[in-house]
């Protein structure tokens, strides 16, 4: 069958393989060549850049490494710029000959003026340009509310109505004869080395390192290790699948993930639950992109929050006097992850205990953590602050005291990351609140806490009342 295009260039976003790429195959079938790139942005990796994460930024870096030596298999390489894209690709375009453009698509506000741009640039110079869905099991937007045609604004409702849906099968591996070499010569090409030091710097304690070679690896032990995932996933001791990463940057498949899952146990299993909550975030995001930078609750758009700078750098640094708050905080500040019942504990007392602004926390996380994603980060924090569409009753809060004697009755977790505390008794730690009162600072060189977790709750409390 022939080729209805000679020359095409793949754009790579977050999607750092080769098998089951939507778009890529997709442009392998319909052109003769294909260039494979990716395009460092000083938006995005330069220190300009206030939500960059050096975590997120070493794991794809590494992911690239990754997929340069797979692309290096099939004859050619990863093609790495580094400059203002829309000065970039028509300067490829021209030099390569390039007939037809596809990417995957984005569905973040700032990806969609991306990509919109690149789209009008190229229709306006007779190149075809296309993207599709490659990131979600379902398109953002193609799960609505029968009745209004709106956007789902409950989880559950959205749910039921997703995992009813059919997921896309994984699709192949692009024949190795399409990929060639570019020629080259090009001013803004940066080698990933390069980029590396660049635009990062290395954390050697980052839990997981990045590429889909160990990104598979993951999987599999995620398939066999997580038979109980719903039963054992709330507590800080045991290990999840730390899958979210290798989702976040595509470096395997989300239907790879599903039906990994799915084929093993079945469509209920916990672990693909979570997935849908990946999917209704993206959804969110996609319908009502106000949420970011806004709460999607206006009447609590201007809560009458503390901010106390003290109190944040703080909690920035695990030093609330919040055992398990201040060791999910260190985990994440060394290791470049969070434990996901860590991570919204301490949010909760940022919010509603230290009653400082959600964006604040949001912002903080983004620049620590190796699988930020902005809509999954944006609707976890309005969800705690109860500002979000699917938020909890703004007078629910997680005390934190209650989540470690619950999650960490041994205080194992807590030990690691805070061993101030290795010789305190866990019923100590678990009320540490009136316990610190028989060692003092000078004995265990941990803080009491900031703020009386009793007292600053019924002032959260206030604070909402005042804006409904």
């Amino acid at each position: 069958m022939g080729k209805d295009y000679e020359k095409g260039l793949f754009i790579f976003r977050r999607d750092f393989r080769i098998h089951d790429n939507v778009s890529l195959l997709k442009l392998a079938e319909e052109c003769k060549e294909i260039y494979c790139s990716f395009f460092f942005t000083p938006e995005q990796v330069d220190s300009s850049n206030k939500y960059k994460s050096n975590n997120a930024v070493q794991f794809m870096i590494e992911s690239l490494t990754d997929l340069d030596e797979q692309l290096k298999k099939k004859g050619t390489e990863l093609y790495c710029f580094y400059g203002n894209q829309y000065d970039i690709i028509p300067k490829l375009i021209e030099k390569e000959g390039i007939e037809k453009v596809m990417f995957n698509t984005d569905y973040s506000p700032y990806a969609k003026k991306r990509d919109q741009k690149i789209k009008r640039w190229c229709s306006a110079n007779d190149i075809e340009c296309e993207s599709l869905n490659d990131y979600y099991l379902h398109e953002p937007g193609s799960i609505l509310v029968q009745s209004s045609g709106q956007a789902y604004k409950k989880y559950t409702p959205f749910y039921k109505d997703a995992i009813q849906r059919r997921v896309m099968p994984s699709v192949g591996t692009p024949y190795a004869t399409v990929f060639k070499k570019m020629k080259g010569g090009y001013s803004d090409s940066i080698k990933l080395n390069d980029a590396l030091s660049r635009f990062t710097t290395v954390n050697d304690d980052i839990l997981v390192r990045g590429g889909r070679t160990l990104g598979i690896q993951r999987l599999r032990q995620a398939v066999t290790q997580q038979k109980d995932y719903l039963d054992t996933r709330d507590y800080f001791p045991k290990k999840t699948s730390h899958l979210s990463a290798y989702i976040k940057f595509g470096c395997v498949s989300i239907r790879e993930v599903y039906f990994s899952f799915a084929s093993e146990y079945n469509k209920n299993h916990g672990l693909i639950s979570e997935l849908y909550w990946r999917e209704f975030f993206a959804h969110v995001l996609n319908c009502y992109p106000q949420v970011v930078g806004n709460s999607y609750q206006e009447k609590y758009q201007d809560l009458d929050w503390v901010n106390n700078k003290t109190h944040i750098k703080k909690w920035k640094e695990g030093k609330t006097g919040f055992p398990l708050v201040d060791a999910a905080m260190r985990e994440m500040n060394t290791t470049g992850y969070m434990h996901n019942r860590g991570r919204m504990t301490a949010a909760s007392v940022l919010i509603k205990t230290l009653r400082v602004d959600w964006r604040v926390g949001e912002k903080y996380f983004a620049t620590q953590l190796t699988d930020y994603d902005i809509a999954s980060n944006n609707g976890n924090w309005q969800g705690i602050s109860g500002t979000g569409v699917d938020m909890k009753p703004y007078f629910r809060d997680m005390n934190p005291f209650i989540q470690s004697e619950k999650f960490d009755k041994d205080c194992e977790y807590i030990k690691e990351w805070v061993p101030e505390l290795k010789d305190v008794p866990a019923k100590d730690i678990h009320n540490w609140y009136d316990a610190h009162k028989n060692y003092g600072k000078d004995v265990t060189r941990y803080p009491a806490p900031i703020v009386d977790y009793k007292t600053a709750k019924e002032e959260m409390i206030q604070m909402y009342k005042k804006a409904k």
